[in-house]
């Protein structure tokens, strides 16, 4: 009875051991740090590789031979293909945008469109965002079919950006006042900030932190369901042709 007892109080004391020697320390090091390694390769010339994710960002990392390095970064052959790319499609899992659409339904926005829309589009918007301009003004031509876009006001461009995203929200016409400061000269976006209320600064703290959280690197960015009502997000100004047969088709 002893001998197995003392068999299983090994195996439980070495097991965390066993878990945390999962990565090198050079890997260890950065997933401390934030990173989560999501899969493990062999890379080209004989290193290891690794993808995964650090704030919603995919990340593609090697690890040198000595096992005690970890390059960060882009692998490309000496035709300059972009090898990194490659793997990230190959190895790294796509990521589950479901829970995003009751995070934006959450979040503090401002619909522009009709309020029993039987489809509705997120966008991050930033006031100072020359390209939240243009897509305000293409899908101008799409709300009066059944469709309606929230914004989800946030601040990250310039200076004034967080307090302009605040005014928004808190205007009694809050589109009007979005199309207001859409119209002003650009050198009004680099004024500096005024004192904004404390509740409105959370709010647009959190939509600038749910940016992060849902890995948004420009504004505008939209997210949108797709026929089977799968969740989509295109980061940047979309063109044409996914505006008109996925962001914005038809209801059905």
């Amino acid at each position: 009875m002893l001998p197995r007892l003392f068999k299983v109080i090994f195996i439980f004391m070495t097991f965390p051991l066993l878990a945390f020697a999962q990565y090198p320390d050079a890997v260890q090091v950065l997933i401390e740090d934030g990173l989560n390694v999501e899969a493990g390769f062999d890379a080209p010339g004989g290193l290891k590789g690794y993808v995964g994710r650090k704030d919603g960002h995919a990340v593609t990392l090697y690890l040198m031979a000595d096992g005690e390095h970890v390059v960060v970064g882009k692998m490309v052959d000496d035709f300059g293909q972009d090898l990194s790319v490659e793997h990230l499609r190959a190895w790294l899992p796509e990521t589950d945008l479901a829970p995003a659409w009751q995070q934006l339904a959450n979040a503090t926005w401002v619909a522009e469109g009709p309020e029993d829309a039987k489809r509705i589009v997120y966008v991050f918007t930033d006031p100072n965002c020359g390209y939240c301009i243009e897509l305000r003004r293409k899908a101008s031509a799409y709300l009066n079919t059944g469709i309606q876009l929230r914004h989800v006001m946030v601040g990250v461009i310039y200076p004034s950006s967080f307090a302009k995203a605040a005014s928004v929200i808190d205007a009694d016409n809050p589109v009007k006042h979005l199309a207001f400061l859409e119209a002003q000269p650009p050198n009004s976006w680099r004024a500096p900030p005024g004192k904004i209320p404390d509740e409105l600064q959370h709010k647009i703290e959190a939509n600038n932190q749910l940016m992060k959280t849902l890995a948004v690197s420009a504004t505008p960015s939209v997210f949108y369901r797709n026929a089977q009502g799968e969740v989509h997000k295109i980061v940047g100004l979309p063109d044409d042709t996914a505006l008109s047969n996925d962001v914005f088709r038809p209801p059905n």
